[in-house]
């Protein structure tokens, strides 16, 4: 999964930055092809914080269909971009997963880190309908027998089975099954083997193969890890973040939003459009600024448009709440924000993606 991240991360540590960059073969990154294995998921870590909303919208239209997220590793670390990831997978329509780097060499050790990895979960979504992976290539392990390994996966699994997870996996390198750890009825696998020229389906009989991890989607700028789904274990969770729209403990405010009248003359309807979506859930949100010249503003239902964006090209819009909607035809999510001009005299439904963050440059 970060088999070379890992590797970086120690050297960084250790001082060593410029001895391993120059000690690297450099290589281009894998470009799209027709010959390739699908990619049908990417996996993140905080090495991704730089993504933004449209760059998780572009992996969605490039075909991917699920992410896998970094939660935890070993007893204390949370990732610091664990919510937003989440939040940015979700609003681009993206089934989400989690996993877990394993440090673990006991089952004790095991079962707390598993506790780390719930924890950290449910401070982000309620939902447990999702993967839960642990991440299982730290160099400890492989000091291991294969039977304490076995072991020790099930007492983590055993602890999330515990909270009311039900759905996990192993993901680990081909060159370790049957000899570091195994893969079961639970833990099916997800496997990571990197071919030079990757093509064809490989491990039919696991979850997932993870077959490269320098894949470059167009109009993006950063290689990314992809995997082929073998079948829908990873792509019909649902981690929806809406009732955690802020990473405090307080209770969430599920106060729906109350929407004005649109005050233009120059409104439209649309029942096509309306009857083209459906709402899955509508909160109340902390109030943010953003600018935006594109896209334009709708009623809460999509079917009356306001006005376009640019029509007022100078306004900072604050938000007040948000919307998930299904939509029929593509059989995805999307997210709608709330905003609201700083005068208050214009307001309205806009697609998250077309927002820019901080107050408008031009104002």
């Amino acid at each position: 999964m970060h088999i070379t991240k890992q590797l970086f991360t120690g050297l960084v540590a250790a001082g060593a930055l410029l001895v391993f960059t120059n000690s690297q073969t450099a290589h281009a990154s894998l470009s799209p092809n027709s010959s390739q294995p699908r990619t049908d998921m990417v996996d993140l870590s905080s090495w991704q914080s730089n993504l933004s909303a449209s760059d998780y919208q572009n992996l969605h239209d490039a075909g991917v269909k699920a992410v896998a997220i970094k939660a935890t590793e070993g007893t204390t670390y949370t990732s610091p971009v664990l919510q937003q990831q989440t939040q940015d997978a979700q609003d681009a329509g993206l089934s989400v997963n989690y996993y877990h780097f394993a440090h673990f060499t006991s089952v004790a050790a095991a079962k707390t880190e598993a506790q780390n990895f719930i924890k950290a979960v449910q401070a982000v979504t309620d939902s447990k309908n999702m993967v839960m992976v642990v991440d299982f290539e730290s160099s400890e392990l492989a000091g291991l027998s294969k039977s304490q390994n076995d072991a020790d996966l099930a007492a983590f699994d055993s602890t999330l089975n515990a909270a009311g997870y039900n759905k996990t996996d192993l993901y680990t390198m081909a060159s370790w099954l049957g000899d570091h750890i195994d893969t079961n009825a639970s833990n099916q696998g997800w496997i990571a083997q990197w071919p030079a020229n990757p093509t064809g389906t490989s491990y039919p009989n696991a979850n997932a193969w993870q077959w490269a991890s320098d894949y470059r989607f167009n109009g993006e700028s950063q290689d990314l890890d992809v995997s082929q789904l073998n079948n829908d274990y990873y792509i019909n969770g649902d981690a929806s973040v809406s009732a955690h729209t802020s990473t405090s403990n307080s209770t969430p405010k599920t106060t729906l939003v109350k929407v004005p009248a649109p005050t233009a003359t120059t409104n439209t309807y649309s029942a096509t459009r309306s009857n083209s979506v459906r709402l899955v859930w509508r909160y109340s949100m902390k109030r943010h600024a953003y600018w935006t010249l594109s896209g334009a503003r709708y009623s809460k239902h999509l079917g009356v448009k306001y006005a376009s964006m640019k029509n007022l090209p100078h306004t900072t819009w604050y938000t007040d709440g948000h919307e998930k909607l299904y939509r029929k035809a593509s059989k995805s999510s999307i997210i709608y924000y709330h905003i609201r001009s700083g005068n208050g005299k214009h307001a309205g439904w806009i697609w998250r993606g077309y927002l820019h963050a901080g107050v408008n440059p031009n104002a």
